[in-house]
Formats: structure tokens, C-alpha cells, sequence
């Protein structure tokens, strides 16, 4: 059982923090939500919401039921038991239908008005800011920017050094292109520890509610899933993107609405927007180094997008385009490896870079595969002949 007390709100030294008590089974684990002091009058701490939305996922796989001391919005409320709760479990032989046993209050809160979305510097991110910096919707027009702490860097020592690393970078894209930042760290995910892929929906949810006074519109950056891509199928081993059409409208009530940003599109057309959007050109990031190293996974797959589709150049602020050009045929190499394994992003980029490929890489490329094969076969049969022993 999972018990969510009583949430409050504590200032001093410049910042403001919600905090609750959770108690598992008898573990009390104390939450908190941090920002500036300038927004601490948008803390929630009225209701239970961004707890419930943060512990949800979580309390379903370690099959728990849910209490709320304080009272629930009875939307969200009426959302989460209705469709959300009994949808996933369908589709997972692991997941629990968690029974939530609070009060659902349908009063609506004081709200500033505040149009936001996420700001990792990332393409999704970049993309939403393409999007709505100026939209033609007046009312959803962005007027602030989100840094959340609650799990995408890490846990620990390391976590807190690349949070502040990442704060560093897009404090100095926001100053430089009069964007309002909103920065907020929280210990959510060093006590309540996650597989921030899979939750990641459910993690900015929390930060989301956490000011839910303060947001009434959220553009929430989709992670490169597009509709075509809907399941709820083993959700517990898939980022929570595959079903935020589901969950997104779920997590969203009359007072703040919160759109899954870009989930009509493929990561490639989102790209080819980012490109035309000249604050990107020197801030993209997308492996939370810096400078970007443009060697991990992440970078690997943008350098060869951006090369696919002709941009690379304009983005010699943000990659070493250089190291690209020198090591292409190695990039090429690794793109086709993931091609033959048929990975969506690899897919999509194949016919702009067919002609781009040598034979000379073709070879290399199909004995880099026959190795990684053949290694692959001899660490399967050594393991089938230890459970044979």
C-alpha cells in the first residue's frame, strides 16, 4: 500500500518546495519539488495530483494500491480510474490495476495562464519552440520555458553534475534569445527510482502538476513516436511516448491541458523544421554532454539525419562537422548495420543516403555484421550449454 500524505509547501534561501511523505508498507520516503521563490505561490499543494501522477506507473508494476490524504482534482481522478488504470494491465502481463483510494474535489484552482513546454535543447524540444514561440493561436503563444530535474540525468553525484551542465546550456539559450525560464530539481527519481524511458510521461506529469497553478497550457515534446506507432502492448519495456494519445488527454483537465507536441510527425520532418530554426542552430543537443560528443548513439543518429537531409552545415555551433566528414564512411558503416537490423529512425533515412554509399562501405559494413553475428552465436551457445550443465 501506498499512502500519499498530506503535501506542504516550505521557503527559504531563494527557493520554494512541495513536499510529501510516501509511505510504502511502512518505508516513509519524503518527496520534494523545488524552484525559485518567484513561483512559489504555484505550488500545489492543495491536492494530491502530481504525487498520484508521478507514483502511478511505479505502483503498478511493484503492485501496489494507492491513498491520497489530501483530496484528488476529480477529473483527473475520474480519468485515471476510467481509462488509464484499466487500459494498461490489458495489455501487460505485469502491470496491476492499482486501486486509488482518494477524494476527488471538482472546485477549480487559481491558475496565472502560463503556455509552456519543455526546453532540453533537444530536436523534440527545439521543435515544440519552431512550433508555438510565435502561434498564430494567441492563447497559445509560449510564454515560459521548463528545465525539470526529475530523473532524465541520473541519479546521484553524477546526475546533479549533468543537471547543472544542462542547466548552464539552456540558461544560456534562453538568455540570448529572451525566452523565461522556469528551473526546477526535485528528488523524485533518486528515491523513487525508474526506467525514465518507460516513465518519462509520468515523471514530467509530476513536475507538470507539481505548478499546475501556474500552467493552463503544456506542449509536451514527443519523443519521436508518431501516431502510426500507438500500443499499449508490454508498455513496460517501450518509452510511455508509444501511448500519449492515451495518456496525455488522461493527464489533462478542464483547468490545464496538457498536448502531445509533434505526434503527427516523424523524427525526420521534425528535423527538417529544426533546421530552418535559427536558435537551434547553435544550442541542439542531444546526448546531455557539452559540447556534444558525437560519438554516442544519439549523436550518431542526428549527425546522420542532418547529413540525409542536406542541414549538416548549419549546425557547426552545436556538432564538430569536421569529425563527421573525416569519419563519414565509419557513420555510414554504423547506419547501415542499423538498417539491416530495421530500425525505424535507419529506415526512414535510407533512401536519402543510398546513393551516399560506397561499395568499399558496403563491404565493411556487411563484415562488421557477419562479426557482430558470429560473436553474437558463440556467447548463445555458451550460455545454452551452461543451463545444460
Amino acid at each position: 500500500m501506498i499512502t500519499i500524505k498530506q503535501p506542504g509547501v516550505s521557503t527559504g534561501e531563494g527557493k520554494s518546495r512541495l513536499s510529501a511523505d510516501i509511505d510504502v508498507d511502512g518505508d516513509v520516503r519524503k518527496v520534494w519539488f523545488e524552484v525559485d521563490a518567484e513561483y512559489g505561490s504555484y505550488l500545489c499543494f492543495e491536492r494530491s495530483d502530481a504525487f498520484l501522477i508521478g507514483l502511478l506507473y511505479w505502483a503498478m508494476l511493484a503492485k501496489h494500491d494507492i491513498v491520497c490524504e489530501a483530496p484528488v482534482s476529480a477529473e483527473l481522478l475520474f480519468q485515471i480510474r476510467t481509462y488509464l488504470i484499466p487500459s494498461l494491465p490489458q495489455h501487460s502481463s505485469v502491470l496491476y490495476p492499482s486501486k486509488i483510494t482518494a477524494a476527488g474535489d471538482p472546485a477549480p484552482l487559481p491558475n496565472a495562464g502560463a503556455v509552456g513546454t519543455g526546453i532540453s535543447c533537444g530536436v523534440d524540444s527545439f521543435h515544440a519552440l519552431a512550433a508555438h514561440a510565435d502561434s498564430p493561436y494567441p492563447h497559445l503563444k509560449l510564454t515560459h520555458l521548463a528545465l525539470n530535474n526529475v530523473g532524465s540525468h541520473g541519479a546521484g553525484e553524477k546526475g546533479k553534475q549533468a543537471f547543472e551542465e544542462h542547466r548552464a546550456h539552456v540558461k544560456a539559450f534562453c538568455r540570448e534569445y529572451g525566452f523565461k525560464l522556469v528551473v526546477s530539481d526535485s528528488n523524485f527519481g533518486d528515491v523513487f527510482p525508474q526506467n525514465f524511458l518507460v516513465t518519462h510521461t509520468y515523471s514530467s506529469g509530476f513536475a507538470i502538476y507539481a505548478l499546475q497553478k501556474f500552467w493552463r497550457y503544456y506542449f509536451y515534446a514527443s519523443s519521436g513516436c508518431d501516431i502510426n506507432g500507438f500500443s499499449l502492448t508490454n508498455s513496460e519495456y517501450f518509452s510511455s511516448s508509444r501511448y500519449e494519445l492515451l495518456l496525455l488527454p488522461v493527464l489533462s483537465t478542464s483547468s490545464l491541458r496538457i498536448y502531445s507536441e509533434g505526434a503527427t510527425l516523424k523524427r525526420l520532418e521534425k528535423l527538417r523544421e529544426v533546421a530552418e530554426y535559427e536558435p537551434a542552430h547553435r544550442y541542439l543537443n542531444v546526448c546531455g554532454r557539452f559540447p556534444s560528443c558525437c560519438k554516442c548513439r544519439k549523436c550518431k543518429r542526428t549527425l546522420l539525419e542532418l547529413y540525409a537531409i542536406g542541414s549538416l552545415e548549419k549546425f557547426r555551433g552545436s556538432f564538430d562537422v569536421d569529425y563527421f566528414y573525416a569519419h563519414r564512411d565509419w557513420y555510414l558503416i554504423r547506419f547501415l548495420s542499423k538498417y539491416w537490423q530495421h530500425d525505424s529512425y535507419y529506415v526512414d533515412m535510407y533512401p536519402l543516403l543510398k546513393d551516399k554509399i560506397t561499395a568499399k562501405v558496403w563491404v565493411l559494413a556487411l563484415f562488421r555484421c557477419g562479426i557482430h553475428a558470429m560473436l553474437k552465436n558463440i556467447k548463445n551457445r555458451r550460455l545454452a550449454r551452461a543451463k545444460k550443465r
